[in-house]
């Protein structure tokens, strides 16, 4: 657990290289989540310049901040950024968020790895 103090304070400390502007565009998210989305998201632009990479980075760090039981009725975290595409997702009640980091769109959603429901036989 002592790693994981020292990486929360390491991620804390990150200056940003440049500034960055960003605007929420469309959330479910409680304040809380909106607020570690945004500076994540904010991290991951600076840091990197592929798309996948900021991707990745905001996918993992969602699923490290926040981790489930490991129980696929519980759900991960999934990430989109680009510039142009269109979407459609299924998300958990209170786990979207819709923001965008200078010109790029940032999607980061909690979906079930199942949208069924699988009855006991």
């Amino acid at each position: 657990m002592a790693d994981d103090g020292a990486e929360k304070q390491e991620k804390a400390e990150y200056q940003l290289k440049e500034p960055h502007s960003y605007k929420i565009l469309s959330s479910t998210m409680a304040e809380a989540f909106e607020l570690d989305a945004i500076n994540t998201a904010l991290v991951a632009v600076d840091k990197f310049k592929h798309l996948k990479d900021v991707a990745f980075y905001i996918k993992h760090e969602y699923d490290r901040k926040y981790p489930g039981s490991g129980k696929a009725t519980e759900g991960v975290y999934h990430t989109v950024v680009g510039k142009s595409f269109a979407s459609a997702v299924s998300h958990e009640t209170r786990q979207f968020i819709h923001l965008k980091v200078d010109t790029y769109h940032i999607i980061l959603w909690k979906s079930k790895d199942t949208p069924f429901h699988v009855d006991a036989a």
